[in-house]
């Protein structure tokens, strides 16, 4: 194993080789809010590319970080690697190869290392562990709306809430990162599966001092104004400390929208993800189009930007960021609330077809379940 310094340092470097449009603060010339979030990072995880990217605004990197610690991390009703693998099965669902190979990275260091290669080739249903299986399956189905009626949870129901945070989490890095991240930094060196594979494996295995100590829960606590529970976060409520947590970022991020976001734009937006199913968008990006026909011409640019983060983030290019870039901290204050509303829509449509008892769950079920219950 590499010096500890040396290796997160490195870690640290390496993560952010394939970052554009926004640029993160250096560790060095971090002060105030960044500084004790960049500390904590160090002490309970390591410091890389998908958390600073968020650095430029203080309170999105201390939302991000409350908000994926405290569900992922912190080992509660679920331990942290089986979190691991189930939200990298919803990176890859998600197309971001960047989260999808540190989260990878890090089953690995959970000594579960069958269930890392079967993640990277799409056979969560090979999986030994019948437990673990399970539970990458049920995430598979969940996320894509597959999922049979009548499975009970493979896992208790208390750790519902911390499980839908995880969803919520990575969703929202995932779009974040889809953005900001060109890629896996370690896809570009190596060219066949098998030897990226073993370089993950690799990579896990200097990341398992990562994982000597359990985790205080709550650490978080103090970073970020108290805030309460929005009513579609309500799957978090069981939880106290979950709820404590999004409820925090949740607030952080509307406060730091209504700095760049023109009102009739946020409502637009929510609106229209607040309708959506949580289908796949089609492939070409004429949808979005004649979902915005009705705004003006900047209120376009930024509705559409929005939503297809929301929605289809992979289908963001450069000359869509550049027509709504004005500069990097309001482009992060954009994308970050971006994220943060396609993740919030997919992690309630999660819940609802996590707990809804309908024969078949059908994307239309969520829908239906949300109009009753408002």
């Amino acid at each position: 194993m590499l010096p500890e310094k040396l290796k997160l340092n490195l870690f640290d470097r390496m993560s952010i080789k394939t970052m554009r449009y926004v640029s993160s603060v250096p560790r060095k010339e971090a002060t105030g809010l960044v500084k004790r979030v960049y500390d904590m990072i160090a002490e309970d995880f390591f410091i890389n590319g998908s958390l600073t990217s968020h650095s430029k605004v203080p309170a999105l990197l201390a939302g991000v970080w409350t908000g994926g610690r405290e569900s992922m991390l912190v080992d509660d009703h679920l331990d942290r690697t089986t979190k691991e693998a189930m939200t990298a099965v919803v990176s890859r669902l998600n197309e971001c190869a960047y989260c999808g190979d540190m989260l990878v990275s890090l089953v690995h260091a959970g000594q579960e290392h069958r269930a890392a290669r079967n993640i990277i080739d799409e056979r969560e249903d090979q999986v030994p562990d019948p437990v673990l299986q399970e539970r990458l399956t049920w995430t598979k189905g969940v996320i894509t709306g597959q999922r049979s009626a009548g499975i009970p949870l493979p896992f208790p129901v208390e750790a519902l809430p911390e499980v839908i945070a995880s969803v919520l989490a990575i969703s929202h890095i995932n779009r974040f990162s889809h953005v900001v991240m060109d890629g896996s930094p370690v896809s570009p060196l190596l060219g066949s599966k098998s030897i990226k594979g073993l370089s993950l494996r690799a990579f896990g295995h200097e990341l398992k001092s990562t994982k000597t100590k359990p985790l205080t829960p709550d650490r978080t606590a103090g970073l970020l104004p108290e805030a309460d529970l929005p009513e579609d976060m309500g799957w978090a409520s069981d939880n106290p400390r979950i709820a404590r947590s999004v409820s925090r970022w949740a607030a952080a991020i509307e406060r730091e929208a209504l700095k760049v976001v023109p009102p009739e734009v946020k409502r637009f937006v929510e609106d229209n993800l607040n309708s959506w199913d949580g289908s796949p968008m089609p492939l070409f990006r004429s949808w979005v189009d004649d979902e915005t026909v009705s705004l003006s011409s900047h209120e376009r640019d930024l509705a559409r930007f929005a939503l297809i983060v929301g929605k289809s983030a992979p289908q963001i290019d450069e000359r869509m960021v550049y027509s709504v870039r004005e500069d990097e901290e309001q482009f992060i204050r954009l994308l970050a609330w971006a994220s943060f509303a396609g993740a919030r829509r997919v992690a309630e449509i999660a819940s609802l077809r996590a707990s809804t008892p309908s024969p078949v769950h059908t994307l239309a079920d969520p829908l239906t379940h949300r109009a009753a219950a408002c």
